[in-house]
């Protein structure tokens, strides 16, 4: 956008300023109008007196070239001025667009991605605001051309003139921008509001707790301040996720709230030295607010959309009363930002962050799809399936966890996302469990509603060889390099070890005394090979390969 810039303008002599509207006139002006400092003031009057088009000229350039510069320069400014989005140079609108975040998914290679994820969509979400032109205002002035002429007889009077006639309108002008600025503060309250913090009332300054108070008070602001520096939704009437850091943040305090304070605590309170805090607090008087119990408001420099369409004046002549009359037009967009942050610090009760989040007690029942994308309800050794998700029907889950029971295999397991890989040696039931997660009141996780299903096992038992110590794609390297066999003390398992078949029996003298170190295993494997014990059942494998086959010795 373009910034409307306009400069002080310093009183001149009659003279030079006479001369310098001379300069950018019309020709027949300059045909007709002498030069002020050549001929002298009462020359030029006397000129333009007699030459109606010529004066016309005179005083419109008075007023276009010399007196939008005198409003800038002379007139009350708007203390709110600098957060103007300067000059709308096309259009009356201003659009802001603010985005969402994107959830993150598990990512699991052994996952079968359907059409779903594939051409599937993921929308983001996105709000936009459109802040329209909504002020056209107008200020009338008349110029009396008696009172014109009189300003000629004074070596500055022409430049006073042009300030004390323009002053009114452009003060008036700035008054009303500053009004309107004032009241977003309501209008952002009433299109999805402030976060309040309820502070101490500190604008008594007899309280004998103030001291105490504005502690109390500083406290809370750098809280506050610091907060926003992190990704939130809970501090702006969007409920978009936006942060905002401390060169970012402006504090807007009336002036009983800001005496209180001390420049240097607050310099704390940003985390900024003094000097450069000046810019930060702006004083609003309180009934400005227009919030009860509101002493200051935490925000961004962002807050305002405030942008100039038109700032110019127009003029006609009045032959009846002899008399020019000026409009001085102000057309403007006026209106705040939902999408940046802002905290209300007031004496009322404020805000608390709850997060509603009740147990589950219900879960959709589990479902299994095969790599074809049936829905199967039961299993084949050696395949894999995605258990579709449990979906929370009642409460609101933080996760769902899953697990299996009843598996025999440890080439058999379900990935946190749902993928269950059936091992070739499974046994004949499995049981799939979804548990639903939830963070209670006191922040602690639980376990919610649960959901299983039972699935059959069948298809012929498959089993890899066990790890080779050579090159695992040669056979006879398999077959020289596996386990080979199995003793307790003394006595061979019996069958011979078949791949296909998980359990063995070794008849020995006293099954009671057999313990681990009983057993003797034979193989260029034999070191990897583990053994666990439970009662006379004797569970054999190689855990350091993942997948590999179990086999169980029963003693008897």
């Amino acid at each position: 956008m373009t910034v409307l810039e306009v400069k002080t303008l310093k009183p001149t002599a009659n003279e030079i300023l006479l001369d310098r509207i001379r300069d950018d006139a019309s020709p027949d002006y300059v045909a007709r109008i002498p030069s002020a400092t050549q001929a002298g003031v009462q020359a030029t009057m006397k000129a333009l007196q007699t030459y109606r088009p010529q004066m016309n000229e005179f005083i419109d350039a008075l007023v276009n070239k010399i007196a939008l510069t005198i409003i800038r320069g002379t007139s009350w400014t708007n203390p709110l001025a600098e957060f103007k989005r300067g000059l709308l140079t096309g259009g009356d609108t201003v659009e802001e667009i603010m985005v969402g975040l994107v959830k993150a998914k598990t990512y699991d290679p052994a996952r079968d991605e359907l059409e779903k994820e594939l051409f599937g969509t993921a929308p983001i979400e996105v709000q936009t605001n459109f802040h329209r032109v909504n002020r056209r205002d107008r200020y009338k002035v008349t110029i009396n051309q008696p009172l014109l002429m009189q300003a000629f007889n004074k070596p500055m009077g022409l430049s006073s003139f042009a300030a004390q006639i323009m002053s009114a309108p452009g003060t008036s002008d700035q008054w009303d921008e500053f009004l309107l600025m004032c009241q977003l503060f309501a209008e952002y309250e009433s299109n999805g509001g402030y976060f309040k913090v309820k502070i101490r009332d500190i604008t008594d300054p007899d309280s004998p707790t103030l001291a105490e108070d504005s502690k109390s008070v500083l406290t809370r602001i750098r809280s506050m301040a610091g907060t926003l520096k992190f990704i939130s939704t809970q501090y702006n009437a969007a409920r978009m996720p936006i942060s905002a850091t401390s060169d970012e943040l402006v504090m807007f305090a009336t002036p009983e709230f800001n005496a209180v304070l001390d420049v240097e605590a607050l310099a704390g309170a940003f985390n900024v030295d003094r000097m450069s805090l000046s810019g930060r607090i702006i004083e609003i008087p309180a009934e400005q607010f227009g919030i009860d119990g509101v002493q200051a408001i935490l925000t961004t420099k962002d807050f305002f959309v405030v942008a100039d369409q038109l700032f110019e004046t127009a003029s006609m002549w009045n032959p009846a009363s002899l008399q020019n009359n000026y409009w001085l037009h102000r057309w403007q967009v006026i209106s705040a930002s939902r999408f940046v942050p802002a905290i209300a610090f007031t004496t009322d009760a404020g805000d608390e962050i709850i997060k509603l989040n009740p147990p589950v007690t219900a879960l959709e029942a589990i479902t299994l799809t095969a790599a074809d994308g049936t829905t199967v309800t039961s299993v084949l050794r050696g395949e894999r399936y995605q258990v579709n998700t449990a979906t929370v029907t009642t409460g609101n889950s933080d996760g769902i966890r899953y697990y299996l029971t009843g598996n025999t295999s440890p080439r058999t397991y379900i990935s946190q996302t749902g993928v269950l890989t059936v091992g070739g040696d499974e046994g004949g039931t499995l049981v799939v469990n979804a548990v639903s997660t939830w963070l209670n009141p006191e922040n602690i996780m639980q376990d919610g509603a649960r959901q299983s299903a039972t699935l059959t096992v069948s298809g012929t038992p498959t089993l890899d060889a066990w790890p080779t110590v050579d090159n695992p794609d040669t056979a006879a390297d398999d077959d020289a390099n596996r386990v080979t066999g199995i003793t307790v003390q003394g006595v061979p398992v019996s069958p011979t070890f078949v791949y296909t078949t998980t359990t063995y029996t070794a008849d020995v003298a006293d099954p009671a005394s057999v313990t681990k170190t009983d057993f003797e295993v034979f193989g260029p494997d034999a070191g990897d090979v583990k053994i666990t014990k439970n009662g006379l059942v004797f569970t054999i494998a190689v855990p350091s390969a993942a997948g590999d086959p179990v086999y169980t010795v029963t003693v008897s």
